[in-house]
């Protein structure tokens, strides 16, 4: 950054910051990569802003908090459909936590205004302040499965995971391809690694949390987390 001046991206899901990413990585092959910090507000943010820092930056976006008696009767789609209401656009919205007394949501500072504005959301009244703290963040729930594997292919694992036989996994792998770190995959041979999240469609989103050691019949133990 010649200017020296901090720039960044809008809000970025999953799949929208893995291919950021791997685009970034292909910049560095042919010349010097900016520096950069992906940022969510908290760790394990689902939803991202690029920072090409300069030197040194402000933070783009703040967290705003929504509380009130009646605030845990309201779901997700009640904060984003108000919050989309005041005309603010999808990626100007970061994740939106959802709590039984307080909910927040991170959105970048160009539409702060607007969002302070707010006072009551799905016909329930809310008070704004931006005391964001570890506590707001929900606990992810998840089932834990264990399996043993011949080999950590991700038609391998993925049979395991949704309970399909290897053949049957190997054809809906082909046939509609799986999300592997969030980017989409076609080939049934493709090797998954320890802290991997895939998904298939209709089936669910699942991390490969650990990697064992051998059984005696030399197949791998695994342990996969399918997320609630």
């Amino acid at each position: 950054m010649s200017s020296g001046r901090s720039r960044f991206s809008c809000f970025l899901d999953e799949r929208q910051l893995a291919l950021c990413c791997v685009s970034l990585e292909q910049y560095s092959d042919g010349g010097e990569i900016p520096d950069y910090e992906i940022i969510g507000g908290y760790d394990g943010a689902e939803r991202q802003v690029i920072v090409f820092s300069g030197h040194g930056y402000a933070v783009p976006f703040s967290p705003v908090v929504f509380s009130g008696r009646d605030v845990g009767r309201l779901t997700h789609r009640d904060f984003l459909g108000t919050l989309m209401s005041l005309n603010i656009k999808r990626e100007m919205i970061g994740d939106i936590l959802v709590g039984e007394k307080r909910t927040v949501a991170f959105v970048m500072n160009s539409v702060l205004p607007l969002v302070e504005e707010i006072s009551k959301i799905g016909g329930v009244g809310v008070s704004i302040s931006h005391d964001f703290t570890e506590s707001d963040i929900p606990e992810k729930k998840f089932e834990t499965i264990n399996a043993t594997v011949k080999s950590l292919r991700i038609d391998a694992v993925l049979s395991d995971a949704i309970g399909l036989s290897r053949e049957k996994t190997q054809a809906l792998i082909r046939s509609e391809g799986v999300m592997l770190n969030h980017l989409m995959i076609f080939d049934p041979s493709e090797k998954v690694c320890e802290g991997d999240v895939f998904s298939v469609r209709g089936k669910g989103k699942f991390r490969l949390n650990s990697v064992g050691g051998m059984s005696k019949k030399d197949r791998i133990f695994i342990t996969i987390y399918k997320f609630k």
